[in-house]
């Protein structure tokens, strides 16, 4: 066989897709370092890049196609899977998962400000409507601010207060602001926002929100302190229709 000069053309780069679902992973990640893990041993800030379908052979492994958005792993065990992004409950513990480990990501220390998020599990007390079945433990996403950082730990206080709830998720993770800010292009809040409602003196703060089972309108979780307690009694946190509330102080860090 001949042999012949390879021919090289020059690749410029006009647009990196940030956003859900073809977000690519972040300028600078080094792909050399892309692996497969099953999805249990996923860690805390280890870069998902989604599944992958052909044999497990790290050594064989010459192409990767990305099959879900890249993101920070908060990996949280439910109902015999897990929940990989911290909220949906879609890997298999066994599922091979490609990763960019977190030794080998561009890293930028938090700082006092920063919103951030952790995964929780949160048992409610009362079922809500195509929502969740009471006594039934589910992953949710808790945000909260970083209050204060030292050489050896950071302080965070945590929004809201989730009743019957346990923290056995590991670390935590900056809030991608894309994700905020289509939080808000489509209710008008992000999770985290302080809120108020007509005829109420007290903020309440956005905890959650989805679109209603019956028609799509957009649902907003609120959880109110104690000077109103009447909605989190009946275990509702305050559920409302986006439009019924209004922003307090919008994107306002915890005091």
């Amino acid at each position: 066989m001949p042999v012949i000069d390879a021919a090289f053309f020059p690749l410029i780069v006009t647009n990196r897709p940030t956003e859900y679902p073809y977000a690519a992973p972040p300028a600078g990640t080094d792909m050399s370092a892309l692996r497969l893990r099953p999805a249990s041993e996923v860690r805390s800030g280890d870069l998902v890049l989604g599944s992958y379908d052909g044999p497990v052979s790290p050594s064989k492994l010459g192409t990767a196609n990305q099959s879900a958005a890249a993101f920070t792993a908060l990996p949280l065990p439910m109902h015999g899977a897990i929940c990989l992004d911290g909220e949906t409950p879609y890997w298999e513990r066994d599922e091979p998962i490609m990763v960019i480990p977190r030794e080998y990501r561009p890293t930028t220390p938090y700082a006092v400000g920063d919103r951030v998020e952790r995964t929780i599990l949160f048992t409610p007390p009362q079922p809500v409507m195509n929502r969740y079945t009471a006594g039934e433990a589910v992953a949710v996403i808790q945000r909260g601010t970083v209050t204060a950082v030292d050489d050896n730990s950071i302080a965070v206080q945590w929004l809201g207060d989730w009743l019957n709830s346990d923290d056995p998720g590991t670390g935590m993770r900056r809030v991608d602001p894309a994700r905020i800010d289509r939080e808000r292009t489509r209710t008008g809040f992000a999770v985290g926002d302080y809120a108020t409602m007509p005829g109420r003196t007290s903020t309440g703060v956005v905890l959650e929100q989805w679109p209603r089972w019956l028609d799509g309108r957009p649902m907003v979780r609120v959880w109110w302190p104690a000077d109103h307690p009447s909605d989190n009694d009946r275990g509702s946190h305050g559920l409302y229709l986006a439009h019924r509330i209004e922003h307090a102080v919008p994107a306002a860090p915890a005091a």
